[in-house]
């Protein structure tokens, strides 16, 4: 039976849950494009089984929501309930388009004359199978390594003696955790291609060509149903093949290559677009061979993954509406951009009068495990983004938050290693790879030493020399007004100054006002100044000329969560989100400051206003000075920022923690663990239900990591844990969501363990399971605009749940290959299920 309505029906896959591969881009992307196809006259239907998933819970993108698990057998279910015109698989990462093979498989696309937006399924098949992409970029003459699948340790080895060691082994069609390894000898072969085959679902492992020590070029392209195609972005990794591309240091535009390289790889890109007939982005991955001035195609992405959201939020372009055009049937040439672009930005490639940078963020100081070296298996959990108007300047402010950068304690003990040890960390890197290139470069290593230690080009070497002699003049120049302006003008933040100086950050500030170096800020905008447009994007620098205005005088400004660590996978960008958009329904205009490139936070469903800056209080306070906002609300994992901003502005703004705090205390019980949820508006008590601990450890420990909803108690138990958490709860002098644990022992007798703000993973949950916005609910607190009723219709709904819910928090472990305790504060993501 097809749905009473007459608008074509989109259905989008999901990502799933937050892991090594993806984190927030493709909730972001899901967001802009979704609300754009439904703007253009589609009915959105999303599943995903991510708890934290933003775009499930946003009705101005998606129509209809489904949780369920991430597989064909889902998909074919809902193609069945909603036959749809288009399915959208490139939200969903290299997982969709396997789903999508089988669902093509089995025939129903073809039955009921379902297009596939995006990509043909010849080309979702070949992007599946390496070997047949292979072929067809040899057909096209596009330079690619020797790259074939084997069954047999035998064959690889034959393989392996042909094209010279080291080969690169992967799992084909893995089972589940991915495998990438790099291989120097027949033993390391033998090893690797068993494990390959006992991972792969078909048995078999891919065996490739080694090109590491390379440098690693990644570009961005688009194309639309005429062909028209333009290149969006040329970034170009630092850190050469050998490191995952997520793991490297990435710059952006492309810092080394000659114009006629960059036209040669940009054409290739085109030609691979062009002949896999592609709509939409396509990421093709280069590995340049400077020496030999030769360049190999070493991957094809045709879906959005995290070097598209860099690219957007780099160039000011809009690439996931545009997409979303595209996926619509429009043509680049006719579409028609809001929020004050020019009315052929669509179709005029983005050129920059900037650089960005995106750092990746490591979790090694957040598990007991000692640093892991990088390689090709992915290691970082999350990364963020500098922008300036050079490289210098992009690199400080990619490092400046103060969970990471000069904060953080790895510098002082890179310090303090030997010269031998450092050669070490220069040949075999580790996680944070920055500070030990400019601790050589402190030590006298020239930049040709380094060069061919690291196989990093020698032109990043003389810009990171370039910033360690401007630290040593500052050192000598005390108190100068010129070098201080001089020091300003490279992003060198007023922290560092006052630590070389030898004086207090605010004497720097006071000296800066006293002599008018003052930081501007300029539109991220995708025409570099050529036209008159406006993106309401901001970066800052100190220059003359001020492009930023005041937004409103019923503005927010809201600071972001950061790039992402352990904790939450992205339940913190999803409050913050919804805490947001909960802001604008109220009339307020949203501003937001944030540096994580990946954050669905940044969606133009959620922001008004962007800065892209670090999280310090000294570009804060130059923010605040611009938009005089009427509250400042703080995401509370960012607990030092947020105690420092209330020293400056506790007496004349109000502040609110938005709750993502990610260093939860973990609770462990060898006995049942019951959680009380409830809301506490200051006189009265909301509840929201009891969630009950699973067993999860290898000792079968009850712990908050997993969980059920609605508990399978007695009512005349449940009734006592109510009473408990209630009594509990009511003690409590500060309105907000809260969560009593409650342990029981054999005898059916309730102790309480603790009383704690409710943690943005479960204010994720149970928004989902209630059906129920709860950061709606802490943003109308903070308004004083709060009403009971929804939180009655909620209380309603309870007392006819008839499914359960389960979320499983998901860890690095396995993908890191280490063995540790699965505690709350090391969750890199989730997944939920609804069971009848």
């Amino acid at each position: 039976m097809k749905p009473l309505t007459t608008k074509p029906t989109a259905l989008i896959i999901g990502a799933g849950s937050d892991n090594f591969q993806q984190g927030g881009e493709l909730d972001y992307a899901t967001l802009e494009i979704a609300s754009t196809m439904k703007r253009g006259g589609f009915m959105t239907v999303l599943v995903d089984d991510n708890p934290f998933s933003a775009s499930l819970d946003t009705t101005e993108a998606i129509d209809c929501r489904h949780v369920l698990p991430l597989t064909s057998r889902s998909v074919i279910k809902l193609i069945n309930q909603y036959h749809p015109q288009v399915i959208v698989p490139t939200l969903g990462g290299r997982r969709a388009f396997e789903i999508m093979q089988t669902v093509s498989e089995s025939g129903i696309l073809t039955e009921q004359d379902i297009q596939i937006s995006g990509v043909p399924e010849a080309t979702i098949r070949q992007v599946n199978n390496p070997v047949l992409l292979n072929q067809t970029l040899r057909r096209l003459d596009a330079p690619t390594k020797k790259i074939a699948t084997f069954d047999n340790y035998q064959s690889a080895l034959e393989m392996a003696r042909e094209v010279g060691f080291p080969v690169v082994v992967r799992a084909v069609f893995p089972k589940s955790l991915r495998m990438r390894r790099i291989v120097q000898d027949p033993d390391e072969l033998r090893e690797a291609v068993s494990t390959g085959i006992q991972l792969s679902r078909s048995g078999q492992v891919l065996v490739q060509q080694s090109l590491a020590g390379l440098k690693e070029i990644e570009v961005l392209v688009m194309r639309d149903a005429s062909g028209t195609m333009m290149q969006l972005g040329m970034t170009e990794d630092i850190d050469p093949i050998g490191i995952h591309a997520g793991d490297s240091m990435a710059v952006l535009p492309a810092q080394t290559l000659l114009d006629r390289e960059i036209q040669d790889m940009r054409n290739t890109a085109f030609a691979i677009t062009r002949k896999l007939r592609i709509v939409g982005v396509n990421h093709v991955q280069f590995a340049f061979d400077a020496e030999q001035n030769r360049y190999y195609v070493i991957k094809n992405s045709p879906y959005f993954d995290r070097i598209t959201t860099f690219t957007e939020l780099a160039t000011g372009y809009p690439i996931s509406r545009v997409v979303g055009h595209l996926y619509a049937g429009e043509l680049l040439r006719n579409i028609r951009l809001d929020h004050g672009l020019t009315k052929h930005t669509a179709v005029t490639e983005p050129v920059m009068d900037r650089t960005a940078v995106r750092m990746p963020v490591f979790p090694f100081n957040q598990l007991s495990t000692h640093k892991l070296k990088l390689g090709t298996q992915k290691k970082s959990i999350g990364s963020t983004i500098g922008i300036g108007r050079s490289l210098i300047e992009a690199i400080i402010k990619s490092v400046a938050d103060y969970q990471s950068g000069w904060h953080n304690g790895y510098i002082k003990m890179i310090q303090r290693i030997s010269d031998d040890q450092l050669d070490q960390l220069l040949i075999h890197p580790e996680g944070d790879r920055l500070y030990s290139l400019l601790e050589a470069i402190r030590r006298g290593y020239s930049e040709k030493e380094l060069a061919e230690l690291t196989k990093i080009d020698s032109y990043y070497f003389a810009q990171l020399k370039r910033l360690i002699d401007l630290q040593s003049e500052i050192l000598k120049l005390q108190d100068s007004p010129v070098m201080l302006k001089e020091a300003k003008y490279w992003g060198i933040g007023d922290g560092k100054i006052a630590e070389l100086w030898g004086e207090e950050t605010a004497d720097i500030a006071k000296l800066r006002d006293q002599h008018q170096i003052n930081r501007t800020f300029k539109e991220i905008d995708p025409s570099a100044g050529e036209y008159d447009q406006h993106t309401n994007a901001f970066y800052s620098t100190f220059e003359l000329e001020n492009e930023s205005v005041e937004e409103s005088n019923h503005s927010i400004l809201v600071i972001g969560s950061g790039g992402r660590h352990l904790g939450n996978g992205n339940a913190n960008d999803y409050v913050v989100g919804k805490v947001m958009q909960e802001l604008k329904v109220h009339g307020n205009k949203t501003i937001l400051v944030n540096d994580n490139p990946s954050s669905p936070a940044m969606s133009s469903l959620y922001v008004d206003k962007l800065y892209i800056e670090p999280l310090v209080v000294e570009t804060i306070t130059d923010i605040i000075r611009v938009e005089q906002p009427t509250m400042l609300m703080i995401a509370s994992n960012e607990s030092e920022l947020y105690e420092r901003l209330k020293e400056h502005y506790g007496d004349t703004i109000t502040l609110m923690p938005i709750p993502t705090e990610d260093q939860i205390e973990d609770v462990v019980s060898t006995e049942p663990l019951l959680e009380y949820n409830a809301l506490f508006d200051g006189q009265y008590v909301y509840p929201l239900g009891i969630t009950a601990a699973l067993q999860i450890d290898d000792h079968m420990n009850y712990r908050t990591v997993a969980k059920r909803y609605p508990t399978t108690s007695s009512p005349a138990a449940t009734k006592q844990v109510t009473e408990l958490g209630e009594q509990r709860v009511r003690i409590l002098q500060k309105p907000g969501l809260y969560q009593v644990l409650i342990r029981a022992d054999e005898m059916d007798h309730y102790q309480i363990e603790m009383c704690r703000p409710l943690p943005a993973t479960d204010i994720a949950f149970l928004s989902k399971v209630l059906k129920l916005d709860l950061p709606a609910v802490i943003t109308r607190l903070a308004l004083n605009k709060f009403s009971g009723k929804l939180l009655v219709k909620s209380m309603k709904q309870q007392a006819n749940q008839t499914q359960t819910a389960v979320y499983r928090a998901l860890f690095p472990f396995s993908a890191l290959q280490i063995k540790e305790t699965p505690t709350a504060n090391k969750v890199m993501g989730a997944e939920m299920q609804f069971i009848d």
